[in-house]
């Protein structure tokens, strides 16, 4: 929040993504805490991506700034988001909303909270009668993308496109969307807010793992879930 001046503050500016100097820094900064108290943790970070991994006992995955061309241009729908996993199970994980001032959190435990207030799902049980978010990458210009978001509009009552996969986690966690999809994002996008759908009463699902940290994936409020996974499905194998 020091640094909201330096939002033009790039390496590079490009027509599909902007590479932020802040991204960088707030991976370090993120990196450094972990590594003061857990030395011998491994970090996966979207800055970071080309370190090796391995079959880590301990895993941290850090999304610095998830939503960085809306933090360019003055949005205020981006967030940090970090999550750890031992032997692959992800047991605590949290989404910073800085500028609006939301704390998401959960573990494995307990149930998932929201500036310290419990959080939970909705109730929405209709399809046509739901809020679902969805993604448009370009680089899947073909069409590919678009055509997920046809069919997202088909099944809803409004779909939206937010460009910050962890905060459109968190509002189906508390109950804001009632389901979110994207044909492509990355383990740190959705590390953290997976966790937080999940104790908040909600389902994930993994459609499709592809290579590079990268997948189809797709969380909802539980009630909606088969029906959005049936729909969604069939059209990744084409």
């Amino acid at each position: 929040m020091a640094n909201l001046h330096r939002r033009g503050d790039y390496n590079s500016n490009q027509r599909s993504d902007v590479k932020h100097k802040l991204d960088i820094e707030a991976q370090e900064c993120a990196e450094g805490v972990i590594k003061e108290i857990f030395p011998e943790h491994v970090i996966l970070g979207e800055e970071s991506v080309h370190q090796p991994q391995g079959s880590a006992e301990w895993l941290w995955i850090i999304d610095p700034i998830d939503g960085t061309i809306n933090f360019f241009h003055g949005l205020p729908w981006w967030c940090c988001s970090v999550a750890v996993r031992h032997h692959g199970k992800t047991i605590a994980g949290s989404v910073f909303i800085p500028e609006m001032s939301l704390m998401y959190e959960a573990t494995c435990e307990t149930q998932a909270i929201c500036n310290g207030q419990v959080i939970a799902v909705s109730e929405t049980r209709e399809i046509t009668l739901s809020m679902l978010a969805t993604g448009a990458d370009k680089w899947d210009l073909d069409g590919r993308a678009f055509r997920f978001m046809r069919k997202i509009s088909e099944m809803a009552q409004r779909p939206r496109i937010l460009g910050a996969a962890a905060v459109d986690l968190c509002m189906v966690a508390s109950g804001r969307l009632d389901g979110y999809f994207e044909s492509g994002i990355y383990t740190w996008d959705m590390a953290a807010g997976a966790l937080i759908v999940e104790r908040a009463g909600g389902r994930t699902d993994i459609l499709k793992q592809y290579s590079g940290h990268r997948m189809a994936f797709l969380a909802t409020n539980g009630h909606l879930h088969e029906i959005c996974k049936n729909e969604l499905l069939p059209m990744l194998e084409g």
